[in-house]
């Protein structure tokens, strides 16, 4: 059941999203929808690989499906954009079904990497697919037209208030009694197995789940720029900054992917005005998240909350 305070979040949230978009300059808002397109990936592999123990390093294969999707559906009907964005996830999140009966046969590091399989196998299929552009990609054309208007402004306001529904919507599932089996599924799959949880059903759940959100985010990400090219939707990159932002700020937690989107992106915006390239920025970033998990194993979040809580309470106290 959700509370009253989260559904002041949410009217909050959709109030920020149109004034955002109506009033924020439209240079900035290219960025800011990049920041919260990662920061709804990386909540989705979180739901995955922090929730329900499934490592998946091919869940850009969701973003190159979503955005394909989008791209060709958009291009070759009448139906509006906006509305093919909320179609695409529903299509994505159905296919996922065989896929994930199939990727389940494998366990652990053959899951992880049979998904990473599949995403290069797509990518290569999308690469030789005339019909979708070949390698030289699509531009988005809806019902054969080009884009008119400034697109990132309802991109900004569908993905900033989608970012608050999010938390909103995970924290009310995990009240569920399905959202209550996850719990007990991230800490111990056999003892949730043995207390009646029906693992397999809730890894398929999940794994659609995350799927149609990842479609989503990452269609929502190329109508902005317009273009996409197989080895830029496919890419790895995509991968690497979920699980970057998720396990740097803390893997199955709320917070966490939050917290490190904004590490990401800030030393990233940081390093580029101090004139630094792009390898110099992975290599800081890498060396970054090895200092991170050997001081804090379990990301940031869950080793600075107990300290804000702590200084918060302190300060109530002194107050009163």
């Amino acid at each position: 059941m959700i509370r009253i305070s989260e559904l002041l979040v949410l009217a909050a949230g959709l109030m920020a999203a149109i004034l955002g978009a109506l009033f924020i300059d439209s240079g900035l808002l290219f960025l800011l929808c990049e920041v919260l397109v990662i920061f709804l990936l990386a909540q989705m592999w979180n739901l995955l690989a922090g929730f329900s123990g499934q490592m998946s390093l091919g869940h850009q294969a969701f973003v190159g499906l979503g955005a394909y999707t989008l791209f060709y559906i958009a291009n070759h009907t009448a139906i509006p954009l906006w509305l093919v964005l909320a179609l695409v996830p529903c299509l994505i999140g159905l296919l996922a079904i065989p896929l994930g009966l199939v990727m389940f046969h494998l366990k652990q590091a053959y899951f992880a990497v049979g998904m990473w399989v599949v995403a290069e196998i797509l990518m290569q299929l999308t690469a030789k697919a005339q019909w979708l552009g070949g390698t030289s990609g699509m531009t988005l054309r809806p019902g054969g037209t080009m884009l008119s208007g400034e697109p990132e402004r309802p991109a900004f306001a569908i993905a900033a208030f989608g970012a608050v529904a999010l938390v909103v919507a995970l924290r009310v599932f995990l009240r569920t009694r399905l959202g209550l089996a996850t719990l007990a599924l991230r800490e111990n799959e056999a003892a949730a197995a043995s207390a009646g949880v029906d693992v397999k059903r809730l890894h398929l759940i999940l794994f659609c789940l995350t799927a149609a959100g990842t479609s989503a985010a990452g269609g929502l990400y190329y109508i902005t720029s317009l273009y996409i090219t197989p080895q830029d939707a496919f890419q790895i990159n995509w991968m690497i900054t979920m699980m970057f932002v998720t396990v740097i700020g803390g893997l199955g937690t709320l917070t966490g992917p939050a917290l490190g989107t904004i590490i990401l992106i800030g030393a990233r915006e940081a390093m580029t005005a101090a004139g630094y390239s792009g390898g110099q920025y992975w290599i800081v970033m890498g060396a970054a998240a090895v200092i991170v998990l050997l001081l804090a194993p379990r990301g940031l979040w869950p080793a600075l909350a107990p300290r804000i809580r702590a200084a918060f309470t302190t300060s109530t106290k002194s107050k009163a």
